[in-house]
């Protein structure tokens, strides 16, 4: 799911002040061969900004990542941003245990970016205290956030709603988020017989 404040028109091909920039957020599922697809895949989409949930990594090292590409994780490595383009640079905000936070100049004014994870089985409070607290250091900043929290909720796709969803929506109402996610979009997420928008 991507969520923004104040209303900035992100998803897919965003745009600011100076430039169009092209954000792609992905879970990868901890695997290889999704992490050997992301440097074509970025490439092919001309992305400016990767926001990763759930990388695979080796040797305590995203695999897979060309050397000259920018790259944030949050303490777990369960959350990252990566900038592939030289003409952005990146300021470090925040590096949490499920969360990380960069800020970049985006036409007249800076952007935070956030990527952070929680699994199903984990706390989300955890994590959206993380994002809280983050979004609280920044009043009045354009704000983006890519995140999965592996929650269900008709906002973001989902033909139904869990508690967890219902969290999620009562934090996005609470700092005035908006959400991104284009509603005839694909399931972010398939596994054998199922499907669904977690992101």
């Amino acid at each position: 799911m991507s969520i923004s404040t104040p209303p900035v028109s992100f998803n897919k091909v965003s745009s600011t002040c100076l430039k169009t920039l092209k954000v792609l957020q992905i879970n990868l599922g901890r695997t290889k061969a999704a992490n050997d697809t992301l440097h074509p895949t970025s490439d092919k989409l001309q992305s400016d900004l990767l926001l990763l949930q759930e990388p695979y990594i080796y040797d305590s090292q995203i695999k897979g990542i060309p050397q000259s590409w920018s790259i944030f994780n949050s303490i777990s490595n369960k959350a990252a941003v990566i900038i592939p383009s030289r003409q952005f640079h990146a300021a470090l905000i925040s590096c949490k245990q499920n969360t990380v936070a960069v800020k970049i100049q985006t036409g007249q004014q800076p952007t935070t970016f956030i990527s952070a994870y929680s699994s199903p089985y984990s706390n989300k409070q955890e994590t959206l205290l993380e994002i809280q607290e983050i979004i609280s250091s920044l009043p009045r900043e354009k704000i983006f956030i890519g995140v999965d929290l592996n929650d269900h909720n008709t906002l973001w796709g989902y033909s139904d709603v869990n508690s967890r969803g219902t969290a999620i929506e009562e934090f996005i109402l609470a700092n005035n988020l908006f959400i991104n996610n284009s509603s005839d979009a694909p399931p972010t997420f398939t596994r054998n017989s199922s499907k669904g928008w977690p992101d």
